[in-house]
């Protein structure tokens, strides 16, 4: 069954992956960017159909005119969100407006978007959301303070939506470790890294089985097991 689909972080190199993956299954996309001359060359050269795609360029934090641009939709079948803003913890430990920008990005603005695209989805056993969310959310850190939290906010938002839409609506929680990225800059073992595309198929994978939660790799799913069970007094003692 064709479907219409949002992209939320259209212009991420997971979401032009999982546009490759998913375009043969999908009749429309309506893609949520910052930068909308990267999606349109990138169409362009994978000879992708343009009718099929609809690009806004338009700033997350922009949260009226988001809200805008969903309320004129309809019959949304899938919602990805993949947008997301890691920050700066001293920085913003020292300004309420950078720790309010973090926490806009990272939730209050997903949760208000989502929302409002619930009211324009056709609910059903094939609709779907995913949101790409990070391992920051399952344990409180110091060198991602504000970025946790609010990643942490977002995925219990999640968890009560997975109860209230329960049979109606799937939702995906993908919890990665590192992504390499063209930014990417942590020196990590390769077994912990994942590629985009990588990961676009084991999402591509979850929404076909209806899965709810997955991690980028089992590694990063032990390693985090092992985290979420050490006891405070010790966890606090870690610098990593």
């Amino acid at each position: 069954m064709k479907k219409n689909v949002i992209i939320y972080g259209a212009s991420s190199l997971i979401s032009l992956e999982l546009i490759k993956l998913l375009n043969q299954d999908i009749s429309k996309f309506f893609l949520f960017c910052r930068d909308k001359n990267k999606i349109e060359n990138f169409l362009l050269d994978n000879n992708f159909e343009k009718e099929k795609f609809s690009i806004f360029e338009v700033d997350i934090l922009d949260i009226k005119k988001n809200l805008e641009l969903i309320n004129q939709m309809k019959n949304i079948d899938g919602v990805i969100w993949v947008a997301g803003f890691s920050g700066n913890t001293d920085e913003e430990l020292k300004s309420m407006e950078l720790a309010k920008k973090n926490i806009k990005i990272n939730f209050l603005n997903p949760m208000l978007i989502i929302n409002k695209t619930l009211t324009k989805m056709t609910l059903s056993t094939e609709s779907f959301l995913v949101i790409v969310t990070s391992v920051a959310a399952l344990r409180g850190r110091g060198k991602n303070l504000i970025y946790g939290s609010a990643k942490s906010a977002l995925l219990t938002y999640l968890s009560g939506l997975r109860q209230k839409y329960n049979q109606r609506l799937t939702v995906l929680s993908v919890i990665p470790g590192y992504i390499r990225t063209k930014n990417f800059k942590i020196k990590a073992p390769n077994f912990l890294i994942c590629e985009p595309s990588h990961l676009a198929r084991k999402i591509v994978k979850a929404i076909k089985y209806k899965h709810e939660i997955i991690y980028s790799s089992f590694v990063w799913k032990i390693i985090m097991m092992v985290i979420k069970f050490i006891p405070e007094k010790i966890f606090k003692k870690f610098n990593f």
